[in-house]
């Protein structure tokens, strides 16, 4: 099968908009926010990786504000939050992709290792949802959300419970926002990725060794074998999340809210 590259969506989607985006310095979080600078949005860049921060400014140049954050931290989120309203004037839009994945059978998990997934991939996106919340309250005219959950959220993968657990928990909290948000314009949307290895740090090596020996393969036959299992047979691209992520935040989802986009090139139907 030919693969193909994915493309931007409309350069003029988010015109004018600022959007905050967790785990933004590496993988999926700095794929979305490339994404969201292609749509013409200001990027609060919010990480607790500064030195990675710094790496990426540059390109953002004067559309782009490099916040350190540490999403499980209060004092840390309000201070990113407030830094970039008072850079661009306004915050119109808040992507979660900051996260984790300890992988381990359940008998053999750490204690710590299960409470800072959650710490993470939860308080970390309650924690960002509500200072949101509370700016677009302020501000007035609605916002909108995109929590990234995984396909791991729909159907659980084997010695995966901290993160299995959290990303399902993600799904329920966009889908109670939704409901209690939607009467102030503001909307909350999940995005589900399949796997998506370029640029990412959950795929590091612990984690492909890992999962070949869940698997019974060969390090190197991860990938591929990941790969092979999707319907479409394509290696999913930082890129194809980003414009699903654009959409969402776009006037074109104004309808939509509570709803799971899946981007997984159908790895959910052929497991």
């Amino acid at each position: 099968m030919t693969e193909s590259t994915p493309v931007p969506v409309s350069s003029n989607s988010l015109a004018g908009r600022t959007v905050l985006v967790t785990g933004a310095a590496s993988g999926l979080g700095l794929g979305i926010a490339r994404g969201l600078l292609q749509a013409g949005a200001n990027c609060i860049l919010a990480d607790i990786d500064d030195k990675g921060l710094d790496s990426i400014a540059p390109e953002f140049k004067e559309r782009g504000l490099a916040a350190k954050m540490n999403v499980t931290d209060e004092a840390s989120v309000q201070a990113a939050f407030a830094a970039g309203v008072a850079r661009f004037g306004r915050l119109d839009g808040l992507v979660c992709a900051a996260g984790v994945a300890p992988a381990y059978p359940l008998e053999d998990t750490p204690l710590d290792k299960w409470r800072f997934a959650l710490d993470i991939n939860l308080t970390g996106y309650f924690l960002c949802g509500r200072e949101a919340t509370r700016i677009f309250k302020k501000q007035g005219g609605g916002g909108a959300m995109v929590l990234l959950s995984s396909k791991s959220g729909l159907e659980p993968s084997k010695n995966n419970s901290a993160y299995n657990a959290t990303k399902a928990g993600e799904l329920h909290l966009a889908r109670g926002w939704a409901l209690e948000l939607g009467p102030a314009g503001i909307r909350v949307n999940c995005i589900a990725p399949g796997n998506v290895f370029e640029g990412s740090k959950i795929w590091n090596p612990a984690y492909i060794a890992e999962a070949a020996r869940k698997k019974g393969i060969k390090p190197e036959e991860v990938i591929p074998h990941y790969i092979a299992m999707t319907a479409l047979k394509r290696d999913i691209k930082p890129q194809d999340i980003a414009n699903a992520a654009v959409f969402l935040l776009s006037d074109a989802a104004r309808c939509m809210t509570g709803q799971v986009l899946v981007v997984d090139g159908g790895q959910a139907y052929t497991r």
